[in-house]
Order: C-alpha cells, then structure tokens, then sequence
C-alpha cells in the first residue's frame, strides 16, 4: 500500500503530524476520523521521498500549465459520459503537484457537499479568476460544462503560446545585452583602472578621451553605490508613480497616443479583449456580461475606458459597431468586422477571427522587434567596447619616453 504524510488536529485542537500506509486518501481520511482526528493536510509519499524530489528552484502553487491540464482533462472525463465526482476523482489520484492535490480536495468537498462546481471554484479566486468562474456558471446552466471547459482550456493554451512566443523570443537579445553589459563593466571598473595607474606612475600625459574614460573608470569604482542608490530611487519614483491612479492612467494614455507603441499596444490589448468576449459570447454568455468580464482582462487603462464606454452605450440600446467607431480605441477594421458580425449573428466567430489577426500581427511586430534589437545591440555594444580599448591604445601609442 502506498505511505502517505498527514496533518490532522486531536479534539484537544493539537495538530499532529505522522506517517502511514492507505489504500488511498480517502481511506486515510476515514481512519483518521474514526480515531476523533480531523485531517487537514494528506499527501502521498514518504518525507524522505518529497524531499528527494523536491524541485528546489520550482514553481510553488497551481500556475497555468497546471490549470491548463486541470482543464482540459476535467473536460475530456465530462465529455466521455464520467460524472463530475468521479472526475475529480481521477484527476486527485493522476495529480503530482501537492497544491494542485489539494486544491482538487477542496473542490470535491464542496461538491460532496451540494454546491455545483461554479460555486467550488469561487473559493479559490487565486486560481479561478472570474471569467473562469462566470463561463462555468454558464455551462451549467446550459448543460454544456464539457464544451465549456474545452473552450476554456483553448482560450488558456492561446494565451500561454503567444506569452511563450513573446519570452521564447526575448532570449537571445536579453543574454546579449546582459553579456555587454558585463563586458562593459569588466573594462571600466578592473581593465581602465589598472591602465589608469600605470600612466600616472609614469607621469605621462594622456588623449582628452582617455582621461575621461580613466576618470569615469576611477568615480564608478570608487561610487559605485551611490550609482546604484539612483537607479533603484529612480526606479521606485517611478514605480511610485504608476501606482497613482493618476500617474498610470497618463502613462497607459501616453502608450496608446504615441505612434511608436501606439499600434503594439493596441493589438495587445485589443487582442485579449476580442478573444475573451469571443469566447464567453461562443459560450452563451450575454454580451454586456461579456464585456464586464472581457473588461478585466484589459490592462491598459485607456484601452478599459473605451471597453467599458461600450458596456454603457449597448444597455442605451447602441450597436456595438456603432460605439466602436466613435472611440478612436478600436481601428477601422475591428469596427467593420464586428459589424459583419452583429449583422450575420456571428459576433463570437469574428471576434475570435479579429484575435487570430492580432496574436499574428503581436508575433510579426515582435519578430522584426527583436530582430532589430539584435544588430543593434552588437553596433552599440561594439562602438563602447571598441572605444574604451581605442582610448588605451591611443594613450600607449603616446608615450615617447619613459624614465626607468
């Protein structure tokens, strides 16, 4: 039989901690109780063993690859006709991650204990967020839950590829820059100063250029703190700042006003927006709720304002085409495509199509981005490197006569 570690707490309220072989946790559980122990925590595997294997630089909690999986099988044992308890129960006992174990635990309790699924989930708003909570309600009401789930579980694995795209992609320009950097900070702190040293022993006077970059040299190593201590002032200034409701909405203003980033960050945020409210809308969900829900998952608070002005404008009995072309948020062709859409009773299909259109573009802009940033870094990288050692040769080239 398999060992499984549990806490429990005695009638006196001690927690007792132990050890002990079970068919399975439910077994366990059953055992405990009959001995007046109420469990609180049940996990299989011996201390040794879950210290052994033990990710120590893991990832604590349930993060969305568990949720993903969470998801898509609970849809796959729904649709195969195995009821929600039963469920549950497969996904407990094929489950690894304790926290996703336990977190399965609570949902079955609540279950066993009449709330419907939807109501389970509310509990733990770290994991369900709620539009995920809101499209279940949906689906049980519906009697759609398996479709539901599946639609959830796509929505959940596109928004892990385009971010696994955006972070894949920023790998090789982020060890590049790193590496520069370093180099940089090798030269001028050990490499200049050293060289710096030499020629004043030698009484021989330097290039203008040189000098500056010896008497840089000399400052950073010797105040270097103080160069920290105003980034990291800087830094918390502006993080200070964009905490302010005032200061973050400038800032999101200035994004989505500015051309440079006016467009990336419109489809970024457009593209959440016309995915979300394409699938909860594909899941019956009533449109003005949709764009609540839809709303939440715009960070750009310029960008909410003119989703938001459209919640407003639809309960006055407005189309949705009809708001969207009097903000200057929404560009020419969402505006026509969701008018297609409300006019053929396919709003939910051309949302998910105007998604498609703006992941893809997000992927392009961010490919030419990078591949920018790239020969761009190596030119920069390039003239300071090559700066710093042209300014020593110089001052070597220089020197006519030295005294021994």
């Amino acid at each position: 039989m398999p060992e499984f570690n549990y806490e429990a707490i005695d009638a006196s309220g001690k927690r007792i901690e132990g050890v002990e072989n079970a068919p399975d946790r439910d077994d366990l559980a059953r055992s405990l109780l009959s001995r007046g122990l109420q469990p609180v925590r049940i996990s299989k595997g011996s201390r040794i063993g879950a210290l052994l294997s033990a990710e120590p630089f893991g990832r604590k909690g349930v993060g969305a690859e568990d949720l993903l999986g969470f998801t898509r099988e609970l849809a796959d044992l729904l649709e195969a006709g195995v009821t929600l308890e039963r469920g549950l129960a497969i996904l407990h006992d094929s489950s690894e991650k304790e926290e996703l174990i336990n977190l399965i635990d609570s949902i079955r309790d609540d279950i066993r204990g009449g709330k419907r699924l939807s109501e389970a989930l509310a509990r733990h708003p770290e994991v369900f967020d709620r539009l995920y909570v809101n499209m279940v309600r949906v689906g049980e009401m519906g009697g759609a839950l398996p479709q539901v789930l599946k639609r959830l579980a796509q929505f959940i694995e596109r928004s892990r590829n385009v971010r696994r795209f955006i972070i894949n992609a920023s790998i090789y320009p982020s060890i590049l820059i790193l590496v520069g950097i370093v180099s940089i900070i090798i030269l001028v702190t050990f490499v200049v100063p050293k060289f710096g040293q030499i020629f004043q022993d030698l009484g021989q006077d330097v290039p203008f250029f040189t000098g500056v970059i010896i008497n840089i040299s000399f400052w950073l190593k010797s105040w270097w703190w103080l160069l920290v201590l105003m980034v990291a002032g800087a830094v918390a200034a502006v993080r200070f700042y964009l905490s302010m409701p005032d200061g973050r909405a400038n800032w999101d203003r200035f994004l989505v006003t500015n051309p440079v980033t006016r467009g990336f960050v419109k489809r970024i945020e457009l593209g959440r927006f016309s995915r979300t409210l394409g699938t909860l809308i594909e899941s019956g969900v009533p449109i003005l709720k949709g764009i609540s829900l839809a709303s939440e998952v715009v960070s750009n608070t310029a960008v909410r304002d003119g989703v938001l002005s459209l919640y407003s404008g639809i309960r006055q009995g407005k189309s949705m085409s009809q708001l969207m072309k009097q903000s200057d948020i929404f560009p020419p062709l969402m505006v026509h495509l969701v008018s297609v859409g409300e006019e053929t009773g396919a709003l939910d299909r051309m949302l998910l199509k105007l998604a498609d259109d703006f992941e893809e573009a997000v992927q392009n802009d961010t490919k030419m981005l990078l591949a920018l940033i790239e020969p761009v870094t190596i030119v920069v990288m390039g003239i300071v490197i090559g700066g710093i050692i042209l300014s020593m040769l110089l001052a070597i080239f220089g020197i006519n006569d030295v005294s021994f």
